[in-house]
């Protein structure tokens, strides 16, 4: 309960910032609270940080910075009415030898994320991304993102490994890195070239998950490669997506034409407020292994892009302090359940 309070007071005094300023990052660091503000104010807090610290970023948009710590840093939330955004391409490259976790919830990001070095176990939820790329040296073990949407690439290097639940993945390629692997559980995906190369999608499992081409109008025959295994998936706008498999469970196929089969709205075309909702027919139609709808809205973790901490949703501070000195402060905190 008192870390709770330490948040909540962190979130209010954050709230009260931006009110009177543009741009707030708040670091909390144990009990002590620090706040930072403008354009650059992430880099600040970055910058006077500590490995565990957590930082609270209002609305706006905040210049990138190279992430070399194990922080946790929070946004207001990708589909907010202010999201918050970091602005241009960045580094992480937490230290093998930090204990803590590096984790990220509510934020859209610009630019490409690079990521660097041999740390592990990173955790991105329900945030927005361009790109990731890796330097030929990374070795990233059990990156997570879950409620995630990536726009456009993720290309892992070495024996990274990588995990994607209910999240949308544009342009993902693996290819020739025969130590990499990924997981997609209830995704969305869209593999390279506007769906042009699966093959590109090496040693991975892919389940529950809806797979997509744009580059033509009409079916395409390339397949998953044998050293990825895909059940009870669709795909759309291919003849035989998982032809190349030798256990072939549970997968269906519809024309490139079909959409309306599969999404409510959806038709190809990516944009960062997208949902990726099923059609009312597709919902009971295609089902995934535990009996609930395949894509980002079935399984255990259904899409839903509301932070997991508290949020300020309204807040009416009085004028003037009463006749006794006392301000009259409502607040009103919203969180996912």
């Amino acid at each position: 309960m008192k870390k709770l309070f330490f948040s909540l007071v962190a979130l209010v005094v954050a709230a009260m910032s931006y009110a009177q300023s543009t741009l707030v990052a708040t670091l909390s660091h144990g009990e002590n609270i620090t706040m930072y503000y403008g354009t650059y104010a992430l880099q600040q807090a970055h910058a006077a940080a500590q490995s565990g610290d957590v930082i609270n970023l209002s609305g706006g948009a905040f210049q990138a910075v190279n992430i070399k710590k194990a922080l946790t840093l929070r946004g207001t939330g990708i589909d907010d009415a202010s999201p918050t955004y970091i602005s241009g391409d960045y580094t992480i490259n937490v230290p093998s030898t930090d204990a803590n976790r590096l984790s990220m919830e509510g934020i859209r990001n610009t630019g490409t994320i690079t990521m660097k070095g041999t740390f592990n176990s990173p955790y991105f939820v329900k945030s927005q991304f361009y790109k990731f790329s890796y330097d030929d040296n990374a070795n990233i073990k059990n990156a997570m993102f879950a409620n995630c949407r990536i726009a456009s690439g993720y290309y892992p290097r070495g024996t990274s490994t990588i995990q994607f639940v209910n999240s949308y993945v544009g342009e993902f390629d693996n290819y020739g890195q025969s130590n990499t692997a990924a997981a997609f559980i209830n995704c969305v995906i869209q593999p390279c070239d506007r769906g042009t190369n699966p093959g590109y999608i090496h040693n991975s499992q892919l389940v529950n998950c809806i797979i997509y081409q744009t580059y033509t109008n009409s079916n395409l025959s390339p397949q998953l490669p044998s050293t990825t295994i895909a059940t009870n998936c669709v795909s759309i706008g291919f003849s035989n997506l998982f032809g190349a498999q030798a256990a072939n469970t549970g997968n269906k196929s519809v024309n490139h034409n079909e959409w309306s089969k599969v999404f409510k709205s959806f038709t190809g075309t990516y944009s960062e407020n997208q949902q990726f909702e099923l059609s009312d027919d597709a919902k009971t139609t295609y089902l995934g292994n535990d009996g609930t709808e395949v894509g980002m809205h079935g399984g255990i973790l259904p899409y839903n892009t509301t932070p997991s901490y508290p949020q300020i949703t309204k807040m009416n501070v009085a004028n003037k302090t009463t006749a006794d000195g006392k301000l009259s402060v409502e607040i009103e905190v919203s969180a996912a359940e």
